[in-house]
């Protein structure tokens, strides 16, 4: 975009503005620091408004302590090879589309479509001889023909893993279907798709993760982003994005307030500022908190007890001032109440 055609200010978010300059220099000077991460760098464009939007990829760490929980269907069926035919209600095995054989990352809704992938089509043989279906015990599949060449490719299939499967079949796919496909993907948390044993867990803490968004997107729509990346069910009101200060200071970002701009005038750089996924009711810490995190323990004793003796002197000073108080309004009353009694008499 021509430099030249922005706005001379620029809405950085929550109220904030940036002048052309200055907003050129942060973008510039990001860009830089991850020069060799070209994927990380972030474009912008102005809209027909004049709104400057910008998108990038934001760097994310996991930080809850609850479990997440992934879910255990996919939003699509990871295997859609199988031809729409009729379903044979002889046959024992669940149709694709069937409620018994839901997919799962990780699993197949038919046992035998691993190595079909690359088995060419079977001849129909003319004038079959009468009979109920023989089933080999392996699968309960209807016998088929034997292709020895290709035993060697439908072998590697079945011990490759899931991940390097569907990785095969990517380049297999035009290019508008493997963006859909990458758009839909189930990424892993720390190596962790779902399965019964990990389908409920908690990832290390710190462990960082991308997700791409624009600065037009709030704090809300961030976390249901990232919630979506890794399919995960738990609630999105149940998370909270995080700015944790190398000092420890750590503040909570509104439902409204855009991470993308706060990751620009902060800096790329996680060594300064680094924003945490962490669980809502996750409490905040004010910066004159944070400069006493990483002091050594009889430095911290020492001023907690100066703080005691200052919270003592102030006390015994606001008990000095009322009861001094105190005593002139006794002396006053008993003034008053003794000429009463005088002028009574």
């Amino acid at each position: 975009m021509n430099e030249a055609a922005l706005l001379p200010v620029i809405q950085a978010g929550d109220g904030r503005t940036l002048s052309r300059v200055k907003f050129l220099s942060l973008l510039n000077t990001y860009n830089c620091f991850l020069k060799d991460q070209t994927q990380l760098h972030l474009t912008y464009s102005q809209e027909a408004d004049g709104e400057v939007v910008v998108e990038g990829m934001l760097n994310i760490c996991w930080g809850v302590r609850r479990p997440i929980r992934l879910k255990i269907q996919d939003d699509k069926q990871i295997l859609s090879l199988a031809p729409n035919t009729p379903p044979d209600p002889t046959s024992p095995v669940s149709p694709p589309g069937d409620k018994r054989g839901m997919s799962r990352w990780g699993e197949y809704a038919d046992l035998h479509q691993i190595d079909e992938m690359v088995q060419t089509p079977q001849e129909t043989v003319k004038n079959p001889l009468p009979g109920p279906p023989v089933y080999e015990t392996s699968t309960l599949r209807p016998t088929r023909q034997k292709y020895p060449e290709l035993e060697a490719e439908s072998n590697l299939f079945r011990c490759m893993s899931d991940a390097s499967l569907v990785k095969r079949r990517r380049g297999k796919e035009n290019t508008a279907a493997r963006r859909e496909k990458e758009r839909q993907h189930r990424f892993s948390i720390n190596g962790h798709f779902y399965n019964y044993k990990t389908s409920i867990f908690t990832p290390s803490f710190g462990t960082p993760t991308k997700v791409c968004i624009s600065s037009r997107m709030t704090t809300d729509q961030v976390i249901e982003q990232l919630l979506h990346k890794f399919k995960i069910q738990n609630d999105p009101q149940e998370f909270a994005l995080y700015c944790v200060r190398q000092s420890g200071e750590k503040r909570k970002l509104s439902k409204k307030e855009q991470p993308l701009w706060e990751r620009i005038l902060q800096g790329p750089s996680d060594d300064i500022m680094k924003i945490f996924l962490m669980d809502a009711d996750e409490e905040e810490i004010s910066d004159d908190v944070a400069q006493y995190l990483n002091i050594e323990l009889p430095i911290l004793e020492k001023v907690l007890q100066k703080l005691h003796d200052e919270e003592n002197r102030e006390i015994q000073g606001i008990k000095n001032k009322y009861k001094h108080q105190k005593k002139i309004l006794s002396q006053m009353l008993n003034g008053k109440i003794s000429r009463h009694i005088e002028t009574s008499v």
